[in-house]
């Protein structure tokens, strides 16, 4: 298969295109509800010496780092509520036997 130099032209525009298109902060910055300042940086690129797929991954993990961080958070949050209704239960029963 040959191809001219127009098609070729053609293929390097498309392939440029393409590579332009990744855009790893817009993408963090659209589907996780991050604001700017806590993108990681490894989502950020711009790195010449990283490929696209080391970008992508070193994104991955610091995403998936503050997720797991959020969790963690969350689960200290809910235990400290359940905690809390407890004690507000036990308050409030304790009050009502001392009425009678």
């Amino acid at each position: 298969m040959r191809l001219t130099d127009r098609q070729i032209s053609n293929l390097v525009r498309r392939i440029i295109k393409e590579d332009e298109d990744l855009d790893i902060k817009g993408t963090v910055m659209k589907t996780a509800g991050f604001e700017e300042e806590d993108i990681p940086q490894e989502c950020i690129g711009g790195n010449p010496d990283m490929s696209e797929i080391e970008m992508i991954q070193g994104c991955l993990g610091k995403i998936t780092e503050k997720s797991t961080k959020l969790n963690d958070s969350i689960k200290a949050l809910s235990d400290m509520l359940n905690k809390a209704k407890s004690t507000a239960s036990s308050m409030s029963e304790s009050r009502r036997f001392r009425r009678y």
